[in-house]
């Protein structure tokens, strides 16, 4: 938390660029901190001279008499190397660069984001930006944003002004606020790992929000360290982002707006996920989070109750469940008893809830049925939707029984371990009942998709939590002592050779190596030596030729299956070579591999890549059709542990053929996820390794087999 004290916290504050000029952000900052009545020195800095809003001036930082921890930089950027030069000569720790025209617009404004870093790191200086509208702090009354920013219990972390002011209408709407604020623009310096790493320790903070174009990379480690912060910061205090640039042109967007380079989204997403970033799509529904989480008790469960005065309100959030990981189970016959002495008969009580047009004749039945679903120990969350709020419509008497009755309930959800959210179709409105109940506890939504949304968002950060905790305390897997030698040797020999694909038999001493079973494999040289290994083999094997020239050894028709005899081995090795030259003519051919033939299995892939945010990454899926056209496999950063694992296998759409379909065995996902494992390690250590594809690899009952491997290296 220390490091970015001065900014957040400073003790006095030089605005380098302050201006009298109503249409400067110059103007704008100083006005902003004197309003907002910031609790340190503020000292502004404008060649001009005279005063500012009837504030002194100064020439530069240097002729500041006190001791400056922030200095907000507006000026243009032909200017700012030798202000850098005095902020660093003036001891300053922390700097806020708003102005525009740096990295962002080419290679010119990259040199000299180059040259300011350079200066600002000899003096121990950090700099947020440039290319950004500012920060605000709520323990200092802070604000050096042009924005109107208010205390809360939201942070919010972003790289765009513009949508913090979309954001910021919402929220005051809301009556939310912030306790850090910051857009982070070129992360030139200071970048999204270091800003989730200081809201960690921030206590005002009940939520993380982050608005995310791409991470800055000038290594994987920025990546990594990114994953380091947000987990450390999800096992103690909810983070949502919204990330932008899912589509190609979308990423293009994103990095001309900020020099931000785009990774692979789905590896993005992984990350997220892996990190314990609830991640969603839209303004309002980072907010709705933000409310929730901001207001509500901690879910620690996914039985919800819904109750309703209206049954197709009550229907349309039975049917939303499921889609956000709720359930909506039957009652106990316990509950249904209490329910049945509140209710008329004719009210569904099995849930939904339906009040179905008691309340027009006795309010309090929302209060007393709550007070039931609260109280069941098989209930872990409940849902209010439909029309609270709108009787007051009716007569002046139902407005002062909506406020009662909002009163009870508002105190009942206070002593109570279970969140609660709610739906009113006049929350537009806001009528004073459910402005009550929003402010005190229990957000309200003006959609029943919003109020399940966000009952699902705290149901799956208490799952994701867990997961996390769970995949933190793992052990790594236990692997063979002499792995990096023997693959060291492995790597040296194809380099010398002036190559960075891994012919089959080379990929499989690597997987070997690292203690994945492998069935045997034999590498004959001529048609007698085919034979041979067959004898030494039996029954049926699998012949494939073996050359750096052709890796798809399927399309080179280099590929022979149920070889059965030694003459048949002879006959297929002259084949095998033969397809192999006329595929490529001067194909450099080490020879034939021949291992057995492998029964029937679920066909799977286990892959790994690099990706230049997050460095190595590996990869799930079922093979063939699934793969090619489906695209249905699932990602992770590198290095992961078992639970993570598991959670690949169980994520993708395919995953009940492993489980067992139409009455076939169950694969042995234990065995899967332990390769996945293994994978992942060996390419977190072995730097080289660019690409890494086992595919197919069977799955069976009782463990699996890989049937093809290839690795490539990185140039």
């Amino acid at each position: 938390m220390s490091e970015l004290k001065t900014l957040f916290r400073p003790r006095s504050v030089a605005l380098i660029g302050a201006s009298r000029d109503t249409k400067k952000y110059g103007y704008w900052t100083a006005k902003s901190l004197f309003e907002n009545k910031y609790k340190g020195d503020v000292y502004l800095i404008s060649r001009s001279g005279g005063e500012i809003l009837g504030h002194e001036t100064y020439p530069d930082i240097l002729a500041v008499k006190g001791d400056v921890d922030l200095a907000i930089i507006a000026i243009a950027p032909k200017y700012i190397l030798p202000v850098i030069e005095q902020c660093v000569e003036k001891g300053v720790k922390s700097a806020i660069v708003v102005s525009t025209g740096f990295g962002e617009t080419g290679a010119e404004g990259k040199e000299i984001e180059r040259k300011m870093l350079e200066i600002a790191r000899k003096g121990g200086l950090r700099i947020q930006g440039p290319n950004c509208m500012g920060t605000y702090s709520a323990a200092v009354n802070m604000n050096a944003s042009i924005i109107d920013l208010a205390p809360g219990p939201m942070s919010l972390v972003l790289q765009s002004g513009n949508f913090g002011i979309d954001l910021n209408f919402n929220a005051k709407a809301r009556n939310l606020g912030y306790s850090c604020w910051a857009t982070i623009g070129n992360q030139m310096d200071l970048r999204f790992h270091d800003f989730v790493k200081y809201i960690e320790e921030d206590d005002s903070t009940k939520v993380l929000l982050l608005y995310m174009e791409g991470l800055r990379v000038e290594s994987e480690e920025d990546g990594r360290k990114f994953i380091e912060a947000a987990r450390k910061t999800a096992l103690k205090k909810p983070v949502a982002a919204i990330k932008i640039g899912r589509s190609a042109a979308g990423a293009r967007a994103a990095a001309s707006h900020t020099g931000s380079l785009a990774g692979s989204e789905k590896i993005f997403d992984a990350a997220l996920r892996q990190s314990g970033i609830i991640r969603v799509d839209s303004p309002n529904e980072l907010l709705d989070v933000a409310e929730a989480f901001s207001k509500c008790k901690p879910a620690h469960g996914k039985r919800i109750a819904i109750l309703t005065d209206g049954g197709g309100h009550g229907v349309m959030a039975t049917d939303s469940a499921e889609s956000f990981k709720l359930e909506a189970p039957v009652l106990s016959d316990a509950t249904q008893e209490k329910l049945s002495a509140i209710l008329m008969p004719h009210c569904p009580i099995k849930n939904p809830v339906d009040l179905a047009g008691t309340p027009e004749a006795d309010m309090w039945v929302f209060d007393r049925c709550l007070d039931v679903l609260l109280n069941d120990p098989d209930v872990d969350g409940v849902v209010i939707v439909g029309l609270y709020g709108g009787y007051a419509d009716l007569s002046e008497e139902f407005r002062e029984k909506e406020m009662d009755v909002a009163k009870s309930m508002v105190a009942r959800v206070r002593v109570s371990d279970k969140p609660v959210v709610m739906h009113s179709i006049y929350a537009p409105q806001r009528p004073e009942c459910l402005a009550y109940i929003s402010d005190r506890g229990v957000p309200v939504f003006d959609s029943v998709k919003a109020a399940m949304r966000t009952m699902g968002a705290l149901v799956n950060y208490d799952e994701g939590r867990k997961a996390l905790l769970e995949e933190v305390e793992a052990p790594a897997p236990t692997l063979p002592a002499d792995r990096k030698e023997k693959t060291s040797a492995i790597f040296d020999a194809v380099r010398a050779s002036g190559r960075i694909n891994l012919v089959e038999t080379e990929a499989r001493d690597v997987l070997s190596a690292y203690g994945l079973p492998l069935a045997e494999c034999h590498l004959a040289l001529n048609a007698n030596e085919a034979a041979e290994k067959y004898e030494a083999l039996g029954g049926k094997v699998v012949m494939k030729i073996v050359s750096p020239d052709i890796l798809h050894k399927t399309d080179a028709g280099g590929v022979m299956l149920n070889i059965d005899s030694a003459q048949a081995a002879r006959d297929a090795f002259e084949r095998l070579v033969d397809n192999g030259l006329k595929y490529k003519s001067d194909a450099d051919i080490f020879g034939v591999m021949l291992t057995p033939m492998l029964p029937g299995g679920v066909e799977c892939i286990i892959g790994a890549s690099y990706d230049t945010t997050f460095g190595p990454t590996v990869m799930f899926g079922l093979g063939g059709i699934f793969v090619e056209i489906l695209k249905d496999i699932s990602f992770r950063v590198a290095p992961v542990n078992m639970p993570s694992c598991r959670q690949m296998i169980r994520e993708i759409k395919g995953h009940k053929l492993l489980e067992g379909a139409r009455g076939s065995a169950p694969c042995d996902i234990e065995a899967l996820a332990e390769t996945v494992c293994v994978i992942s390690y060996m390419v977190n250590e072995l730097r080289e390794v660019a690409e890494v594809d086992l595919n197919p690899v069977f799955a069976w009952e009782k463990g699996l087999a890989v049937a093809d491997a290839r690795i490539v290296l990185h140039p």
